[in-house]
Order: C-alpha cells, then sequence, then structure tokens
C-alpha cells in the first residue's frame, strides 16, 4: 500500500492568510479599475452639455427672429405705434380724454354727491363711465334703473345674500371701498336719473313669448314699467346679463330679493326660450 505524501496541511493560519490575500488582491483590482476610468473618461461634464444644448437653441431661435423682423418689417411698424398712437375713444382713467368725458357726463347727469361716489367708488370700472357701457357682457346696466331695486341689490351683495353670478367681484368691491348705507342711495338715486339705454323691441317670437310667459305681468308691456319699485326695468339690458340671471333664479343659485315670485315663472321657461327672450329684449329680433 503506497502513501502520498504533501506539503500542503490545511490549517487555521493558512485559511486566514489565504482570505486577506484575496480581499487584497481584488481590492487593488477595484483601484485599478477606477484609475483606468478616470484616466480614459473623456465625457463632457453635465452641466457643459445643457450649456452647449442652450447656446444651440438661442442661435437658432436668433436666426429665426431674424428672419422674421426682416420679411414682416416688424421694427417699423412697433415704432410707429410707440412713437405715434392711434387715437380712440376708450376712457382711459388719467387721461385727458377720460377726464373730459367725465366733465360732460356730470354736466349732463347733473354731477352731485352720487355721481363723485359712483366714480371714487370705482363703480364706473366694471359698469362704465355711463353706467351703460358695462365691462363684459355679463355685467348688468345700471343707468335709470329703480332706485329701491339699486338699493336692495347693493344691499344684499354686501350682506351675501345675492351669491350668484359676478356677485363675489360686487361684494368685494363694496367692502373693500367701504360703500355705506348713505353711500349705496346716493349713488342709486343718481343713476335711477340717468338716461336708460334706449332699445327697440320688435314684434316677432320674442315679444310673443314675453307676453305668453307672463314677464309682462310683472315687468311692463315695454320691460320697463314694471309693478314694483323692486322689480327691474329689464329692456336694454345686455342679453347675456339676462340670460345668466334667469338661469340662476330657475336653479335657484340667485334666491334673494324678488326672484321667489319670478323661480315659478321660470320653471316653465325652457333654456332655449330664455335666450330668445333675453336676445329680444336687448333690441335683437
Amino acid at each position: 500500500m503506497s502513501e502520498q505524501y504533501s506539503n500542503y496541511r490545511d490549517t487555521p493560519l493558512r485559511r486566514f492568510n489565504a482570505f486577506w490575500w484575496g480581499l487584497g488582491c481584488f481590492g487593488i483590482f477595484g483601484l485599478m479599475s477606477v484609475i483606468v476610468y478616470c484616466a480614459t473618461d473623456k465625457s463632457a461634464d453635465a452641466e457643459d452639455l445643457r450649456k452647449a444644448d442652450r447656446l444651440v437653441i438661442r442661435n437658432k431661435v436668433d436666426n429665426d427672429q431674424s428672419k422674421i423682423l426682416a420679411s414682416k418689417n416688424v421694427s417699423a411698424v412697433a415704432t410707429k405705434v410707440v412713437t405715434s398712437p392711434a387715437a380712440t375713444e376708450t376712457f382711459v382713467p388719467g387721461s385727458e380724454a377720460h377726464k373730459n368725458a367725465m366733465a360732460a357726463l356730470s354736466a349732463k347727469t347733473g354731477g352731485g354727491p352720487g355721481f363723485d361716489l359712483y366714480t371714487k367708488k370705482t363703480c364706473n370700472t366694471c359698469h362704465g363711465a355711463d353706467a351703460k357701457t358695462p365691462l363684459a357682457p355679463n355685467y348688468p346696466k345700471l343707468a335709470g334703473q329703480n332706485a329701491d331695486y339699486l338699493i336692495a341689490q347693493m344691499k344684499d351683495f354686501a350682506t351675501s345674500k345675492r351669491t350668484n353670478g359676478q356677485s363675489a367681484i360686487m361684494t368685494a368691491t363694496i367692502m373693500a371701498q367701504q360703500v355705506t348705507d348713505e353711500d349705496t342711495k346716493k349713488i342709486s338715486d343718481w343713476l335711477s336719473k340717468l338716461d336708460a339705454p334706449k332699445v327697440a323691441l320688435a314684434d316677432g317670437p320674442g315679444k310673443n313669448l314675453y307676453t305668453a310667459k307672463l314677464c309682462a305681468t310683472c315687468h311692463g308691456a315695454d320691460g320697463n314699467t314694471p309693478i314694483m319699485p323692486l322689480y327691474p326695468k329689464i329692456a336694454g339690458q345686455n342679453a347675456q346679463y339676462l340670460i345668466e340671471q334667469m338661469k340662476a333664479i330657475k336653479n335657484g343659485t340667485r334666491n334673494n330679493g324678488q326672484s321667489a315670485a319670478m323661480m315659478g315663472i321660470m320653471a316653465n321657461v325652457s333654456e332655449d326660450e330664455i335666450k330668445t327672450l333675453a336676445e329680444w329684449l336687448s333690441g335683437g329680433k
């Protein structure tokens, strides 16, 4: 029986040495890999790339704008607009035209505390200097309106009893401008003495519908002779404003004042009929 001899002895010391030699070789290999990678990496920094991209885009935009300006002669037009603006009839607060217009309006309407408050409390910003050229179609014309109706509505805005449509703007304005009950009365009295918008109510579907739906019962056959001072005059009013108010009364989102009485009437008026009525009252067919 033969015996095989070996110099290798599997001892704890040999295992310990083998572990640390392996770990050391692995660490050296990793370190060398990092050094080689850093030494050979030629890629650009990310920020440099972003700067380069922005530069390319800016140059492209500059070139495109230059072509547009050259082809449309925009520079000449812009210079002309800045140096010689066209005349306009639009009231610009602070301008000479605005001052003249307000002076003429004051003289025409008798001026007085109501006119001064209407301007001071910024009512003209939304409803127009003459109270019948509002800022937008869904703002009402106020000139010639019943004073009692205006007072009631302004008080309802102030106390948040009327909350539909643009009411939030009115409530904020009344609060910000600190409009008192006395101010409200003076403004309303002045507005009621202005000439109401002139409008010719034509014969046709609108007039027939106005009668059939009993609108004349409260607002008068001409839309401007309501049976009570607390009912509004509606002939010549903006069609969009009338549409929004009739819808709001019908669905209950406007429920202040005399709205409850009108809600029963509106229950039998369709949206198409609301549009027809509003357009007729505003002066359309």
